[in-house]
């Protein structure tokens, strides 16, 4: 099967680094890194906001250039876009229906997106999440079959975040693919079918969550404060950053780390845990050759 996205060696100058993925139809991909990684120049050079300086990018089926218009059934929500100040939600949604040629939106996403009470508001009284909420839903007024989502919860509150979250698995199951950019790992590691890592511009590694996670081995982590010092413990590999350091290795390791650490350490209670998806990338950002983990070299 043909993917509704797919991106081959994709290259622009102090941003990305030849950038390939796919998206498969039915599967949310979500795009992972620090700010700076490159992400939102990614979702615009995709939409065309942005025109690469190498590499191809196939939009369902179709290659698409610079200049070229972008294919129906695409669908792009932009972290800072908006509408005119005065006009309505229920009259852009409107506007956006007539554009599509579509009905609108269906009830399930009105529901799940709490649009009813914005409808009447105009853009200019929208709160961030309001706004956010209700420019995903413009771009879902034409039924797409891919959809671009470009760091669609950042800044959000709970509340607002968590309807965005359950939008993104309804366009999932009701839709095609869906590419989505995110900071934040935890949550990739719960909304994505697959997860391509990026940092400075390069792809570090992709799969699924659970294969990421796998490429650790069996590990398990503790965190231990900056403050502490934490020497090096036998078979325990140390990962220093600026508020923690976190240690990787088996549970009797970590153990005897634990009893080294006890003397500076007071009452603290420590926990050792499984490993997640921001340790893959933790761990994967600081080998130079990241194939070589992979490969347990």
């Amino acid at each position: 099967m043909t993917p509704v996205l797919d991106v081959t060696d994709l290259s622009k100058a102090q941003a990305l680094e030849e950038v390939s993925f796919t998206v498969e139809r039915g599967e949310i991909v979500c795009v992972v890194g620090p700010p700076g990684s490159g992400k939102t120049t990614l979702i615009e050079c995709l939409a065309g906001g942005a025109e690469p300086d190498s590499g191809s990018v196939e939009i369902l089926g179709r290659t698409v250039g610079p200049g070229d218009p972008l294919p129906p059934g695409l669908a792009v929500s932009l972290r800072d876009e908006s509408l005119p100040d005065r006009m309505k939600v229920a009259e852009g949604i409107s506007l956006f229906s007539r554009l599509y040629g579509t009905r609108g939106l269906p009830p399930r996403l009105v529901d799940l997106l709490d649009l009813e009470p914005l409808l009447p508001k105009r853009f200019k009284t929208l709160t961030e999440g309001q706004r956010r909420r209700a420019m995903i839903a413009l771009a879902l007024a034409g039924n797409p079959e891919l959809v671009l989502l470009d760091q669609p919860t950042t800044g959000l509150k709970p509340g607002s975040r968590q309807r965005v979250e359950q939008a993104i698995v309804e366009l999932r199951d009701g839709y095609g693919g869906v590419c989505v950019t995110l900071d934040d790992l935890a949550q990739a590691e719960k909304l994505a079918d697959r997860v391509v890592l990026l940092r400075r511009g390069r792809v570090l590694a992709e799969g699924s969550p659970s294969r990421l996670i796998r490429l650790l081995g069996s590990v398990f982590v503790l965190r231990v404060p900056s403050h502490m010092k934490v020497g090096r413990p036998r078979d325990v590999r140390v990962l220093p950053y600026a508020s923690s350091t976190y240690l990787y290795g088996s549970r009797p390791a970590l153990e005897s780390a634990i009893q080294e650490l006890s003397p500076m350490s007071g009452d603290r209670i420590w926990s050792i845990r499984p490993p997640t998806l921001r340790d893959a990338y933790l761990t994967l950002a600081a080998v130079p050759e990241p194939a070589a983990l992979e490969s347990g070299r």
